[in-house]
């Protein structure tokens, strides 16, 4: 289903599990949707939405739900913003829930912890790590 044509507080999605993946991982690599087999699939694509669409539309399902799965390939400078949504959600929700992160590399899938995602997004402090000054 795409994230943005469903119904926010649909039955389908109170208790559920949400797996919310760039729109590319479907055509690309399906069989590792199929991993998650009992989980509400939802597609986004940040090449053609704007980022902030997904998180309105995911603050309202998350508060029907009690987990929520991010799912992308790795190294795809769109795509990474839906790590990042995930993150504010839970940053910003007064419900609290769990949140996995994975990318697929190399033909696998990588889960990735918030930490990395959360470190991601500052360059600065990434650049300190690489020449060893933090």
């Amino acid at each position: 289903m795409d994230l943005m044509s469903t119904n926010a507080k649909g039955r389908f999605i109170r208790g559920k599990k949400l797996l919310v993946f760039g729109s590319c991982v479907a055509k690309e690599h399906p069989e590792f949707l199929e991993k998650f087999g009992d989980y509400t699939k939802l597609s986004f694509c940040p090449e053609k939405e704007h980022i902030n669409m997904a998180f309105y539309k995911l603050i309202a399902m998350i508060s029907v739900a009690e987990e929520l799965v991010i799912l992308t390939v790795d190294g795809s400078p769109h795509c990474v913003q839906l790590h990042y949504i995930a993150e504010e959600l839970l940053k910003y929700s007064e419900k609290k829930f769990a949140v996995k992160h994975f990318v697929i590399e190399k033909g696998n899938i990588v889960g990735i912890s918030s930490r990395s995602v959360r470190l991601s997004r500052y360059l600065s402090k990434i650049e300190k790590m690489l020449d060893g000054s933090v």
